[in-house]
């Protein structure tokens, strides 16, 4: 019964580690059409929530920015403005893990 456990967790542990070394593939019709219909939309919504909340939070984020280094305003913008704008319009079609401006 103790081998019959050990060549399962053995197999188990053999056959799942290949499921994680996926290849880069290229974007395919149901990528495109996802993208396209419900991610880019929803980017969108999320760009113009987070356009609200940044005129809305605009007096707070001014009085952040009166002590050093007063980069309130940048940080605010590029996190809740810039990095949403960048995946709805920047990003290519169909490619989920764009990473520019992420970082």
């Amino acid at each position: 019964m103790k081998f019959l456990k050990v060549i399962f967790l053995a197999g188990a542990m053999l056959s799942s580690s290949a499921s994680f070394a996926e290849q880069d593939r290229e974007a395919d019709g149901y990528d495109v059409m996802l993208d396209a219909v419900i991610v880019r939309p929803l980017s969108f919504v999320g760009l113009v929530t987070g356009s609200a909340l940044f005129v809305g939070l605009s007096p707070l984020t001014a009085i952040a920015s009166i002590p050093a280094p007063h980069d309130a305003f940048e940080l605010l913008a590029d996190t809740i403005v810039v990095k949403p704008a960048k995946y709805t319009f920047v990003r290519p079609v169909g490619d989920y893990d764009y990473n520019e401006g992420l970082n």
